[in-house]
């Protein structure tokens, strides 16, 4: 995450400008229209309310091995559908960040909370 990154996050979780500015050690304007949480490129994914399906970007650098590769493994929740694209992160000299795209979606009517079968 770079600043503006955490800019967006303080603005969606309502930090006012006098806060933001105190934190970053200098004087900054919050974004015209106050950007959701869903679209903050943090490094979890936090739904507040899945009514329909949403999909989500996603940036990330590579910090270990210049060759990586990285696969995605999902396992979601009962109902919840997750599909990560491309499923496959691959870095090279060349290539050092990559995005990518999350949808989720759920099969139930009403979500509540997080619930987990034992």
């Amino acid at each position: 995450m770079g600043t503006d990154d955490y800019i967006n996050y303080l603005c969606a979780v309502g930090y006012n400008t006098s806060a933001i500015s105190q934190l970053v050690g200098q004087a900054t304007a919050r974004p015209i229209i106050t950007p959701s949480i869903l679209d903050v490129n943090l490094h979890s994914i936090t739904i507040p309310n899945l009514r329909k399906s949403i999909t989500l970007t996603r940036s990330v650098t590579n910090v270990g091995p210049v060759n990586s590769t990285y696969k995605a493994q999902i396992d979601p929740p009962p109902g919840i559908n997750v599909s990560v694209k491309p499923d496959t992160l691959v870095f090279n000299s060349t290539v050092k960040t990559i995005s990518f795209t999350v949808a989720v979606s759920t099969t139930y009517q009403v979500n509540t909370a997080y619930f987990s079968e034992a």
